[in-house]
């Protein structure tokens, strides 16, 4: 199927892939290059071969430098897609796009952006993104902790992607900052102490390991248990960030 030239919608997922998206009698059709680029897979031509055809549709779409073709799949083929893919983000962007996109889409059958105050400038967003590093620096899974840290940024705003934030979520992102740098910085003090007693007492003096894991595991325990009644601290580093993205520095 070839439709006629229309401006899609850019939708923006874990705040760095941005998702085309049009709308044809209703339906919301995505671009297929931009969830391909997002699931990391290649081949995007042999791919488009082995979906459903009924589900293609092939439109003109204006970029800066004129029209270029792209192939755009409907929502079944969409999820046909998601499902050959093994990278880890593919759960989260299947959420992503279930949760988020399609209601904004079909609450009004477009992309509307809601009455903001002042948008945050690209140094406060730089500020905020500093913080999301400083939370997931150093976590193995740190693309699913970067993931879940955003989702919980715009949960706690109410802003859905790709809204930019403004001034007047301010507050509301530095108090679920402030939440969330409290249990990361727990969780990466617990596994560097557990680290260094795995080395010291197991690997060099080839101590027993249980001993070891049950103190950790109680450790995490007690962390839940300081969590739930608000008692865990911001160190001065994450506290100085967090004021600095508060007061616009």
């Amino acid at each position: 199927m070839t439709a006629l030239t229309i401006q899609p919608v850019s939708f923006s997922f874990q705040e760095s892939h941005d998702v085309r998206i049009q709308v044809i009698d209703g339906e919301p059709w995505f671009c297929l290059k931009d969830v391909c680029e997002v699931l990391d897979i290649k081949n995007v031509s042999q791919l488009a071969a082995q979906l459903d055809e009924k589900g293609i549709c092939k439109t003109y779409t204006p970029t800066k430098g004129g029209k270029q073709q792209l192939v755009y799949v409907n929502e079944p083929n969409l999820y046909r897609v998601i499902f050959r893919s093994n990278k880890p983000e593919a759960k989260q962007f299947q959420d992503w796009v279930f949760n988020e996109v399609l209601p904004a889409i079909r609450k009004t059958g477009r992309y509307e952006k809601r009455p903001q105050s002042e948008p945050l400038a690209p140094s406060d967003m730089n500020n905020l993104k500093r913080l999301v590093w400083m939370m997931t620096n150093g976590m193995k899974f740190d693309q699913s902790w970067n993931a879940g840290i955003w989702y919980c940024l715009r949960s706690a705003t109410g802003r859905s992607s790709p809204q930019p934030f403004s001034v007047e979520d301010l507050p509301a992102l530095g108090e679920e900052c402030r939440r969330i740098m409290k249990i990361t910085s727990a969780v990466h003090r617990a596994v560097y102490d557990f680290e260094k007693e795995v080395i010291s007492k197991v690997v060099r003096k080839r101590g027993a390991i249980e001993p070891l894991l049950d103190d950790m595991r109680n450790k995490l325990l007690e962390l839940q248990n300081q969590e739930s009644n608000g008692m865990l601290m911001l160190d001065k580093l994450s506290e100085h960030g967090v004021n600095g993205l508060m007061d616009r520095q």
